[in-house]
């Protein structure tokens, strides 16, 4: 659980670093905010599948396989619908920063490995 808590941590400072990054680079704040929801879909995502991957605890392979397709395909829903939400909700969105910051948010996970 502590790596778990680290990669969301790392998700979010990621976050965060990519809004300031917006402001300081002279951006309007629809991009700031725009970064700031690409990312926290990031994190949202990634808490979903935590929380779907370990909702079942068996120790026997084909389960712990079964709940990771399950913990993925709830992630992929959960993306969908929070980047639905996000265009029907919000019409002025800077779509550049969105899908940057949500892209930098899934990077987390390859440094997590490098760094492991």
């Amino acid at each position: 659980m502590k790596t778990i808590r680290r990669i969301l941590g790392a998700q979010m400072a990621v976050t965060l670093a990519a809004v300031v990054l917006v402001l300081l680079m002279g951006g309007e704040a629809r991009a700031a905010w725009s970064a700031l929801i690409g990312g926290a879909i990031g994190v949202a995502t990634a808490y979903v599948y935590v929380r779907r991957m370990f909702a079942s605890r068996g120790g026997d392979p084909g389960e712990a396989v079964k709940a990771q397709y399950r913990a993925e395909f709830y992630k992929l829903a959960a993306t969908v619908v929070l980047f639905g939400a996000t265009f029907v909700l919000f019409r002025d969105i800077a779509a550049l920063p969105l899908f940057l910051t949500y892209a930098a948010t899934l990077m987390v996970y390859w440094a997590a490995l490098l760094f492991a």
